[in-house]
C-alpha cells in the first residue's frame, strides 16, 4: 500500500493545480446544498408530513453527489496527465498497474465522499433551522446506509468506468462525455423513489449493494486488464 498512498498524494497535488477540476469539484456540492436547502425553504409552512416527503426527496441529491463529484477528476487521471506530460515518468517505473489505478481511483473517490459528506451535514444543520428540528422518521437506517455505505461503492464504480475510458482514449472532454455514463445506478434509486414503486428500505440498499460491491470487483478486474502502459507511452499522439 506505500505505493497507493505515493500514487494518492501526487493525485491530489495535480489535480490542485487544475483550475478547471478545482472549481468544478467546489461548485457541485454548493449548488446542490443550496438548491436541497432552497427546497426546504420553500416547503417550510407545509405540514409535517409533507415537510418530511420533501426533505426525502432532498437526501437523493446526497446519494448522488458522491458519485458525480470524482467524475472530473478521474477523467483527468491518465488522458489529461498524457495531455500534459506527466504520465510518462509514472508509467516508467515499477509501480504494478492494479496499485497505479487503486490510486489512482481512491484519489478522487475520498475528497468526494468528504465534500459530499460535509455538504449533507451542512444541508441537515440548514434544514433544521428552517424546520426547527428534522421531521421524525426522515434519517432513517437505509438513508444513513445509502450516503454513508453504499454510495462510496457507487463512487468507485464510477471512477473504475471513468478511468477505462479515460485509458483507452485520447481526449478529456470525450473520456468525461462517455463516463458520465457510470453515474446510471446511483440514479435508479431515484428513479424508483420517484415513481413510487417502493419506499427506501434496508431490502432495497441490500439488492443494489449486492449488485455493486461485486460489480466494483469485475470492473477494477476489467480496467487493470485492458491497461496498456507500453501503448500509452509509444502510440498516444
Amino acid at each position: 500500500m506505500r505505493r497507493v498512498k505515493v500514487i494518492l498524494a501526487k493525485e491530489w497535488s495535480e489535480a490542485l493545480r487544475i483550475k478547471m477540476v478545482l472549481f468544478s469539484v467546489a461548485f457541485l456540492p454548493l449548488f446542490m446544498t443550496g438548491f436541497a436547502t432552497y427546497l426546504i425553504w420553500q416547503g417550510r409552512a407545509l405540514p409535517p408530513e409533507a415537510q418530511a416527503a420533501l426533505l426525502n426527496t432532498a437526501l437523493m441529491y446526497f446519494f448522488i453527489l458522491p458519485v458525480v463529484i470524482p467524475l472530473s477528476i478521474a477523467a483527468y487521471s491518465i488522458v489529461g496527465e498524457k495531455e500534459q506530460g506527466t504520465l510518462e515518468p509514472l508509467l516508467a517505473t515499477p509501480v504494478r498497474d492494479w496499485e497505479l489505478f487503486l490510486g489512482k481511483a481512491l484519489g478522487p473517490v475520498i475528497p468526494g465522499l468528504i465534500l459530499s459528506w460535509a455538504a449533507f451535514g451542512l444541508f441537515l444543520a440548514a434544514s433544521a433551522v428552517i424546520l426547527k428540528g428534522i421531521p421524525a422518521g426522515v434519517l432513517s437506517l437505509p438513508w444513513l446506509l445509502s450516503i454513508f455505505a453504499l454510495a462510496p461503492f457507487l463512487a468507485l464504480f464510477a471512477v473504475f468506468v471513468t478511468m477505462i475510458v479515460s485509458s483507452r482514449t485520447t481526449d478529456v472532454r470525450a473520456a468525461y462525455q462517455f463516463s458520465s455514463l457510470a453515474i446510471l445506478p446511483a440514479l435508479i434509486p431515484l428513479f424508483v423513489y420517484i415513481g413510487r414503486l417502493t419506499a427506501v428500505n434496508l431490502v432495497f440498499v441490500g439488492i443494489e449493494a449486492g449488485i455493486v460491491i461485486p460489480l466494483d470487483a469485475v470492473t477494477f478486474g476489467i480496467a487493470v486488464r485492458l491497461f496498456r502502459r507500453e501503448e500509452i507511452l509509444t502510440r498516444w499522439k
